[in-house]
């Protein structure tokens, strides 16, 4: 089998993505499916990387990759897309940007360095798909808190966590 032969786990990586594939296509319409789907990427991802260590299924360069750009689409760009409709401003943008660019670096860095002391360093990307639509969340139940404020506090937050040198344990 060739080096980008699709295999049992890329197919499965693939599956995993489309929670996030269709809260893209909905994120325009301001409803709260985005976010359900945010949270189902992450159990996504999860049972996904239990099926393939339950089936032994060994991870190809072609595979790593897949994996890298799966996760940059459903917890970079998913929940980037999903602030931009819960507050469509334009002075939002130099934020979305800071956060992109952090998920990009940190998953670039987690692709040369993996797992390092039994951990990842900074925070992963993951974390976005239960972060964002706890945010939601809470903005929708403390309508006193101005939603532009605290999205234009917490993405640069965020990105700064991913891109930081602290260890997040492997649970």
């Amino acid at each position: 089998m060739g080096a980008f032969a699709m295999t049992p786990r890329m197919w499965l990586c693939l599956a995993r993505s489309l929670p996030a594939i269709v809260a893209l296509t909905v994120s325009a319409g301001g409803s709260a499916l985005p976010g359900v789907c945010l949270v189902l990427a992450v159990w996504a991802d999860a049972c996904a990387g239990w099926v393939a260590r339950r089936a032994g299924w060994s991870q190809s360069p072609a595979g790593v990759a897949l994996e890298g750009l799966v996760d940059c689409v459903s917890f970079v760009a998913e929940p980037a897309a999903f602030v931009a409709s819960l507050c469509p401003r334009r002075e939002l943008v130099p934020a979305l940007a800071l956060f992109v660019l952090g998920g990009i670096y940190r998953l670039a860095r987690f692709q040369v360095e993996g797992l390092v002391s039994g951990g990842y360093r900074g925070l992963p990307v993951t974390y976005n798909g239960y972060s964002f639509p706890a945010a939601a969340l809470a903005l929708f139940y403390l309508p006193g808190w101005n939603a532009f404020a605290v999205w234009c506090v917490l993405l640069p937050l965020v990105a700064g966590l991913m891109v930081s040198t602290f260890i997040v344990p492997e649970v």
